[in-house]
């Protein structure tokens, strides 16, 4: 594959867009501070296979990785981010990721900025070096492709990283069956060793992303929606084996690599167990626009809460609220949300 520029975007896009279903959404990246942003589902055609680990019956619960006591400080008030990721992580202007850390940290008093790449684990692997391709309006950017600075010039101090939601119906040291190619454990090593010859000691951060939804539900996401036990299999999918492949991913990359400071945040996880508790009455057409599924603002504010955590080691501070735009059973029940999910992160391996 030629080197990802700025000419090659679009191409790159459209190929992503063809591997599964739901990558048509061509307003998706409007008002983001680069051009030609490829917008890709991040859905899979392929229904998920059982595997040799715990099923929906038996699921392990999101923190069950164990995790040290969180330090009674941040270990960086000042993040320098650089995100490999998809649209699980930025989608649109408004659902994204970055948009969330930034507003805690501005509440926090820290200081966040970002930059980023769209992909999947192979092909970040195969468009080596990174580019600043990601910015979003209101945060600032780390990184500018006007600047004529290189990756390495940045001081990078955190590393977000997603692989595909769609290859978790073959192990992770695995190649995809019958297609062949590189293994997501593979990809994201060549990843992470060019990232840490440039800037030496980054902070690695696994976003565990949500699986696709299409084999759950015939929902269309416009006339109709999925119904109660549709949801209610999905999520115990994402906690259960969907999770177990985070897992295994994880310990392959720790295993491999033990001198890295790599940990993960159980980001799906965390929104299911949400959404099956605490918000278990927020309505699909509040949370997701497709099957993939790519999110509405109020999903992602909810990822961004459990990645923060990750990032900065302690809960967003009690004055940070979330904006009216926000689902009003959200920002009512935020401080039990918070809560929520500070047990799940500190119980985890975020930090």
């Amino acid at each position: 594959m030629l080197p990802l520029r700025r000419s090659s975007l679009l191409l790159l896009g459209l190929m992503l867009g063809c591997s599964a279903p739901g990558s048509d959404d061509p307003d998706a990246m409007a008002g983001t501070t680069t051009d030609a942003l490829p917008e890709g589902s991040t859905g899979g055609g392929d229904d998920p296979e059982p595997g040799a680990s715990s099923g929906p019956g038996e699921e392990p619960d999101a923190s069950s990785e164990g995790g040290d006591e969180p330090p009674s400080e941040p270990p960086y008030e000042d993040v320098r981010n650089y995100i490999f990721g998809h649209s699980l992580l930025l989608h649109s202007p408004t659902a994204n990721v970055p948009r969330w850390l930034d507003g805690m940290a501005d509440a926090a008093g820290y200081g966040y900025t970002m930059s980023g790449q769209y992909g999947f684990a192979d092909t970040h692997a195969d468009n080596l070096p990174p580019i600043p391709q990601w910015g979003v309006e209101g945060v600032d950017a780390a990184w500018n492709d006007d600047d004529g600075r290189l990756f390495e010039d940045i001081d990078f101090n955190t590393v977000l990283f997603t692989e595909a939601n769609f290859r978790q119906y073959f192990p992770p040291t695995e190649p995809e069956p019958e297609l062949g190619g590189p293994t997501s454990v593979g990809s994201t090593l060549a990843v992470f060793d060019w990232v840490e010859a440039a800037e030496p000691g980054v902070r690695f951060i696994v976003y565990e992303n949500w699986p696709d939804m299409a084999p759950f539900t015939d929902a269309d996401f416009e006339t109709t929606m999925p119904t109660e036990d549709e949801l209610g299999a999905y999520w115990a999918f994402t906690r259960g084996e969907f999770h177990q492949w985070w897992l295994d991913y994880h310990a392959a990359v720790q295993a491999e690599r033990p001198d890295l400071t790599v940990h993960m945040v159980p980001v799906g996880p965390i929104l299911g167990g949400l959404l099956t508790g605490p918000l278990s009455d927020v309505p699909p057409e509040v949370l997701y626009e497709d099957n993939a599924p790519h999110g509405r603002a109020s999903l992602y504010l909810l990822a961004g809460l459990a990645t923060w955590m990750s990032i900065y080691a302690s809960p967003p501070p009690d004055s940070y609220a979330p904006p009216e735009e926000i689902d009003a059973r959200i920002r009512e029940r935020w401080p039990e949300i918070v809560a929520f999910v500070w047990a799940e992160v500190s119980a985890s391996s975020a930090f």
